[in-house]
């Protein structure tokens, strides 16, 4: 798959639906101040995303029948996400200043674990609206098979979704620009255009 039609096509779609997806990407932004809204709340980024790149009109109205029908599903998701990073980083965190050539191994493979982790939870929302059975391991196949079967894609894309998301960070400026339906549009493409391949 040729990443940067995914990502002109990304772009295009944020452009049209550039003001509902900024208010969109701020609501999800105070909901992860909140933190207990945050999982349901990305998964409500993603399905409104979703309806943007199938064409279908959607207002905040929909958004927030979205966010309850989602709430247990979102955090059966980010549960599982706080358990498997909160690990990764408590290892990174803990062994910083052990020294010896094993542990700068160690620590090279937990970063390149969390790298892989969050690559495989960006296809998670939209695996998990493509199939019928949305069930957190089926999706998690699906997602896997995805880096298996487009790695150098799934690679790029989780280079370009965290340089985006570290420039919102430390800058702000892409965050207030609606980076973030930006991201999820990136991962909705790319599914659509995998599963597109395989039909």
């Amino acid at each position: 798959m040729n990443v940067w039609k995914i990502f002109r096509r990304s772009i295009f779609l944020w452009w049209y639906e550039w003001p509902s997806l900024l208010l969109l990407g701020y609501g999800w932004a105070l909901a992860q101040l909140l933190i207990v809204t945050g999982p349901p709340a990305t998964a409500v980024l993603f399905v409104m995303c979703s309806r943007s790149t199938a064409g279908t009109y959607w207002h905040i109205g929909d958004a927030w029948r979205e966010f309850k029908s989602l709430f247990w599903a979102g955090w059966v998701w980010g549960g599982i996400n706080l358990l498997v990073i909160g690990i990764i980083l408590v290892n990174l965190l803990y062994f910083a200043s052990a020294s010896g050539g094993i542990w700068l191994v160690l620590r090279l493979v937990w970063l390149l674990s969390l790298f892989v982790w969050l690559g495989l939870n960006g296809l998670y929302w939209p695996f998990w609206l493509a199939q019928e059975n949305q069930s957190w391991r089926q999706t998690m196949q699906n997602c896997g098979r995805f880096w298996l079967l487009h790695p150098l894609t799934a690679l790029s894309l989780t280079l370009i979704v965290l340089v985006i998301g570290v420039a919102s960070v430390l800058t702000m400026l892409p965050l207030l620009l609606g980076s973030i339906p930006l991201l999820a549009l990136l991962w909705l493409v790319a599914v659509e255009k995998s599963l597109n391949l395989q039909s």
